[in-house]
């Protein structure tokens, strides 16, 4: 003992590492971390055909490596250590994280996957010619808060970025060749751009940057877009921190604030069965606020409106919104010009959508993505069967 006391920093780190060590096996494992908005991992059980997996993904030692990555202890307090040195050291960017002014986040997009532009560009066409009826179709592609904020991003930063804008001026071609009406929201996002049009901390456009793209769709029909003041019993969610954040841990991040306009409907049916309304209330308290808007991404939802200002005697106007997360913010605006609004979001449908939509008769059909997720969600080809 009298040895080891002559090296008291060595002691003191094996007191450090055991101490850390024993508090780990007795720390209940978490399921979810709040913080970073992920699934931990579990500890993996334990066995000869496991350690001696030939898969090294599957492996035993990989998949416990990966538990006491997520497990450790004081995980959280750890990774905003971490946070604070990076930024101590001037770093600009974490994890593919982009740090902008004015508390922005961006991330960092350096390829895009161009075949799969143009398989999604070909489903949706397809799409269309298996459904005729549908008559009228309008197709948009929403960029990314750094192809609008540019004035906000790292000195240097855009020079690397994917030209969004320049892939999308070929889709629209496409689209418009095909005989989609095409509506292009990048100059009116653009003319806001000193506005809050997209989330700090989070990859989505606010509630009012989808304020801004439903006047101009609607518009495009002759219709007359209601005030934003008109709009039905706004309420703030605060403490909101997005996907950047979940990814970046930037220690000092601002958090954002979510404005949802708490429209009345009818009824309204998510995959068939009967629900309460267009938004998951309770999900505003959790740290995936956004998944309150439209109950988060349902499969197939049918919403009956009640605030239809351009409803027809005797005449029942539908729309059929094909969309990804993005038009969470924008579909209950519609609520206010269609009598029944159907939202379809290929990801989670779990039927055919030639099953689905057999006999399906609709005014307007509006096909709308981000345009990261256009260039990367496989699940636009169910659109075609």
């Amino acid at each position: 003992m009298k040895s080891l006391l002559k090296y008291p920093i060595l002691l003191a780190f094996a007191l450090f590492l055991y101490g850390f060590f024993a508090a780990d096996l007795i720390t209940p494992t978490r399921e979810f971390s709040e913080f970073e908005n992920a699934y931990l991992a579990d500890r993996p059980r334990f066995s000869l055909e496991a350690l001696l997996e030939r898969d090294q993904e599957d492996r035993f030692t990989t998949k416990y490596e990966e538990y006491v990555s997520d497990q450790f202890i004081l995980r959280d307090e750890w990774i905003t250590v971490k946070s604070i040195s990076e930024w101590a050291l001037a770093k600009i960017e974490n994890n593919g994280i982009l740090y902008g002014d004015d508390h922005y986040m961006f991330e960092k997009y350096l390829a895009t996957d161009e075949d799969r532009i143009q398989k999604s560009t070909g489903f949706i066409q397809e799409f269309m010619e298996l459904f005729p009826q549908f008559e009228h179709v309008t197709f948009s592609l929403i960029p990314n808060s750094y192809e609008i904020l540019t004035d906000k991003l790292p000195e240097g930063a855009d020079a690397h970025q994917v030209d969004q804008l320049a892939y999308m001026d070929e889709v629209y071609r496409q689209m418009a060749a095909a005989g989609a009406e095409i509506v292009d929201f990048r100059q009116t996002l653009s003319d806001h751009a000193q506005e809050y049009i997209y989330y700090r901390t989070d990859h989505h456009w606010t509630t009012y940057g989808a304020y801004l793209a439903y006047c101009e769709f609607i518009e495009s029909l002759g219709k007359t877009p209601v005030p934003l003041e008109e709009m039905a019993n706004p309420t703030e969610v605060t403490g909101f921190y997005g996907t950047y954040f979940s990814k970046a841990k930037l220690f000092n991040a601002v958090p954002d604030v979510i404005t949802y306009y708490d429209i009345p409907v009818g009824q309204v049916t998510v995959n068939g069965q009967p629900s309460e309304g267009i938004y998951a209330y309770d999900r505003f308290a959790l740290r995936d606020k956004y998944s309150g808007l439209m109950q988060g991404n349902k499969g197939f939802m049918e919403i009956q409106s009640v605030t239809n200002r351009d409803h027809v005697e005797g005449r029942t106007s539908r729309i059929l919104v094909i969309k990804d997360s993005y038009a969470n913010s924008l579909i209950p605006y519609l609520l206010y010009h269609f009598d029944e609004v159907d939202v379809l979001d290929p990801r989670n449908s779990e039927l055919r959508t030639t099953e689905l939509l057999a006999g399906k008769e609709y005014d307007e059909v509006l096909v709308m993505y981000n345009f990261m997720n256009y260039a990367s969600d496989a699940s636009i080809a169910k659109l075609t069967y």
